[in-house]
């Protein structure tokens, strides 16, 4: 057996690649390493117990060389009896569409392509044909842009429905192995342009690495290797702490405890931030360190902000809720309701779709959330209320003396108008206690006298 059908197999079993019976659609361009990985999983087909189809997508970028790469392609399914899916994007189009390179252009059409194609005939998987090659490639690239360490794991072995079988072998074993085949695969001479900056890496960059170190590929595939250790236990800890900090989630939409968030170490932050986004948008796709850093910069705002990022995704934040959706948040109806809330007990505000717990308390919280209010039970009358704001409300915002038109708290704080009708008012003996999520009333505190106190929290 081959080296290169070693290393296939191998990578195939390392990472549960495919499960008897599945249908595979395989990407072929036509070049030498899509040729290979089409011949390595025909040949291994019965063994691993795969359907196999082919899909080929035409870029109307090189024009006569585009069509023969079909017909090359349609050759290789016609000898092998496979079925093919052909079509073509206009990749030059789409480029200036999208406000995209012409990379990032052919690879987000691409993966569309592939996509839409694997759920039409019903392919559990989408096998692709990059190498190490392309792996050691692909970290210089990044390293050259500027990346985090996930970014500098290079490409994944398997993602979602996407494999890459041959990821573990260089492209002079593929070239050799498709030599044995007889077969004359398609040449793409723009990847002899310098000016795309993947062939600048492989055909300027390595070549230069190597007179420092002549095994330096190898030396950065092994580095990409420990890496990834690294960033998939990261991984699993940003993904522990974001259940922790999760207030809410619903379709598109996925709200955090801010409170919580600021407990977490830093350095877990910014990939809890990023994994919030992926889960609302799908993908991590145009999401730079800079739209994460700019994430973590707001954290500490005391005013109402919005940031837009890639994809049509929307993060909104407060001083106690960070919203990431895929709109914005649409403007609330005004809406009346009023609820007693027992001591100790809970009520569901389902005007708003959150409720209200109110207990007995031993003593105050260190940073505790401002969804959490603690009260003096002895300033409290007979009920307890919470209700929706009315006209000429007013209270003493806590560290204040004089009282103050809730209009007036609003307009100061910079609350938006669209939000002013979620904050929940809480009232005891017809004065407000609390303004859920914002303020306390300063004659609402716990003060050294306090005998008993009571806890507010708003979920």
């Amino acid at each position: 057996m081959a080296m290169i059908e070693k290393k296939f197999l191998e990578a195939v079993r390392e990472f549960q690649m495919f499960e008897p019976g599945e249908t595979v659609l395989v990407a072929v361009s036509g070049g030498v390493d899509s040729t290979a990985l089409l011949n390595l999983l025909f040949a291994h087909r019965d063994a691993l117990k795969l359907t196999l189809q082919i899909a080929h997508l035409n870029h109307l970028l090189r024009k006569g060389d585009a069509e023969l790469d079909v017909r090359y392609v349609e050759g290789l399914a016609q000898r092998l009896n496979l079925p093919l899916t052909v079509e073509a994007v206009d990749v030059g189009a789409l480029a200036k569409q999208e406000g995209l390179g012409i990379e990032a252009a052919a690879r987000l059409a691409r993966y569309e392509f592939f996509e839409r194609t694997a759920a039409r005939v019903g392919a559990a998987k989408i096998a692709v044909a990059h190498t190490a090659d392309d792996n050691v490639e692909t970290f210089l690239m990044r390293l050259l842009r500027g990346a985090g360490l996930r970014g500098l794991c290079g490409i994944p072995p398997k993602r979602g429905r996407i494999v890459r079988p041959v990821i573990k072998a260089w492209r002079r074993e593929i070239e050799d192995y498709v030599g044995a085949l007889k077969l004359v695969p398609r040449r793409d001479h723009t990847n002899y342009e310098s000016k795309y900056l993947r062939n600048s890496v492989r055909l300027k960059l390595i070549p230069q690495l190597k007179i420092y170190n002549l095994n330096i590929k190898e030396i950065i595939l092994q580095t990409i290797l420990l890496l990834t250790e690294d960033s998939l236990y990261l991984e699993s800890q940003a993904a522990g702490a974001l259940e922790e900090v999760r207030a809410a989630a619903a379709g598109d939409r996925l709200t955090i405890d801010l409170a919580r968030l600021k407990r977490i170490e830093p350095a877990l932050q910014g990939r809890l931030l990023r994994l919030a986004v992926e889960q609302v948008k799908g993908d991590l796709f145009q999401l730079s360190f800079r739209h994460v850093r700019d994430l973590l910069d707001k954290l500490a705002a005391t005013e109402r902000w919005e940031l837009h990022l890639p994809g049509g995704i929307f993060a909104a934040g407060n001083r106690a809720e960070l919203t990431i959706s895929r709109e914005r948040a649409p403007e609330r109806e005004t809406v009346s309701y009023r609820y007693t809330v027992p001591i100790p007990g809970r009520v569901e505000l389902a005007e708003l779709g959150r409720s209200l717990t109110c207990n007995f308390a031993g003593q105050l919280e260190r940073e505790a959330s401002p969804l959490v209010a603690f009260v003096d039970y002895a300033v409290l009358g007979k009920e307890l209320i919470v209700r929706s704001r009315l006209p000429g409300d007013r209270f003493v915002p806590l560290g204040l003396k004089g009282t103050k038109k809730l209009q007036d708290f609003f307009v100061d704080e910079k609350v938006p108008q669209a939000e002013r009708e979620t904050v929940p008012v809480v009232e005891s003996g017809g004065q407000i206690v609390w303004l859920g999520g914002w303020r306390l009333d300063e004659r609402a505190k716990v003060t050294a006298a306090t005998k008993k106190i009571v806890r507010l929290e708003l979920t």
